[in-house]
């Protein structure tokens, strides 16, 4: 008898669990209705079912299944006070309008543009730019400069910028300077763009200071002036522009202007190339792998020059194929020398040595090389002619 009640109360409470889940999922089913149409009157059930007297341990373990049927049943529930997260798209959102009490600003303008509300951008900054505010006026420039929201047209974002120039605006001055440098929507005037940069080089933008050097060293727009060239090239490259450092660190490598300085040419080139700039990633790669300037590397070197190369330089491509291909600063894969040759080759580096090289390896390699050269280069090579590979 006592077996009996035994397996009685295990029976029921099995059942009391089942039940309790069941009302669980409807209750969650109904929660769930309730937050689409709105407020109801909650369901009410009762519960009619007996069950002997058992015993603490046996009620706690009941509890402790009830609470985790309850819990793996319910619903999850947003953070109190907050309701379903709803992703909007641009279309469903209007622009942020200007703070009851508080006139049109420069700042409203601005957060505007951030935003990517270009027309509303254009209309807010509008009336600020006819009563001068250069800012303005270079923002509505830029729009039609870049086309943004608009119609690009670069002439008139010459003479945007030309009212906030008039006026010593450095953003402005720079950009106009810009135009006319390469003599687009303005004709080319390096003079007029060496004046423009000459009133943003004096508001510290390191980019108007990069390009008035190159002024000085071609001599057109300015006469020609090494040592001006090089003072500005050196402040530019202290502001961390890295075109500024890559120039000045060949200047100190290739003794322009009679400077010859490797330890600072190296210097240079590797500030400009950890900003990101290829050319002198290169250059610092082999610096570090001949050991010229600063302590020889070779894995470090082939490190940048695999930087470079997958940033697209193709002079990275050949010298990176080159240490897969004989072992130097990598352990040595054929498979990845072939590929990288191939992708440098198309793009336009040759490598007679490397031919050899090539040529040497079996059928199998080569094709392998010739994959993962279109991973390489996905913009110059055909996909391979395999019906097996899904179209993209």
């Amino acid at each position: 008898m006592e077996v009996i009640r035994k397996n009685l109360r295990k029976w029921l409470a099995g059942a009391l669990s089942t039940l309790i889940l069941a009302a669980a999922c409807q209750t969650g089913m109904v929660a769930r209705a309730l937050a689409q149409t709105g407020p109801q009157a909650k369901p009410q059930t009762e519960s009619q079912t007996e069950t002997p007297a058992e015993t603490p341990a046996e009620t706690q373990a009941e509890t402790q299944a009830e609470t985790q049927a309850r819990d793996a049943a319910a619903p999850a529930q947003p953070p109190e006070g907050q309701g379903p997260t709803r992703l909007l798209s641009p279309v469903d959102v209007s622009p942020p309008d200007l703070p009851e009490g508080t006139n049109l600003n420069q700042d409203y303008v601005y957060s505007l543009f951030q935003r990517g509300w270009y027309l509303t951008t254009l209309a807010a900054a509008t009336p600020l730019a006819e009563a001068g505010d250069t800012a303005a006026q270079t923002l509505i420039g830029v729009l039609f400069e870049t086309g943004l929201g608009i119609p690009q047209d670069k002439e008139k974002a010459a003479q945007w910028y030309e009212l906030a120039a008039a006026r010593n605006d450095p953003h402005a001055a720079f950009r106009l300077a810009q135009l006319h440098l390469l003599g687009t929507g303005v004709s080319q005037d390096k003079k007029r763009a060496a004046d423009l940069f000459e009133i943003a080089a004096g508001d510290g933008n390191p980019a108007a200071k990069y390009n008035l050097a190159l002024i000085y060293q071609e001599g057109e727009g300015r006469p020609r002036n090494e040592e001006t060239a090089r003072e500005l090239l050196k402040e530019a490259a202290e502001l961390n522009d890295a075109d500024a450092q890559y120039v000045l660190g060949l200047s100190y490598l290739e003794g322009l202007g009679g400077l010859n300085d490797p330890g600072q040419g190296a210097f240079w080139l590797g500030r400009a190339a950890r900003r990101g700039n290829t050319s002198a990633q290169v250059y610092y790669g082999i610096l570090r792998f001949q050991g010229k300037g600063v302590d020889p590397d070779e894995q470090e070197a082939a490190a940048w020059f695999e930087r470079a190369a997958n940033g697209g330089n193709p002079v990275a491509m050949n010298r990176l194929a080159r240490v897969y291909a004989y072992g130097r600063g990598r352990e040595q894969d054929p498979v990845a020398a072939a590929a990288w040759h191939y992708a440098a080759r198309a793009l336009g580096v040759s490598d007679l040595k490397l031919d050899g090289f090539v040529a040497s390896l079996d059928a199998d390699v080569l094709a392998e090389a010739k994959k993962r050269a279109e991973q390489y280069t996905a913009t110059v090579f055909a996909p391979s002619e395999d019906p097996s590979r899904p179209s993209p």
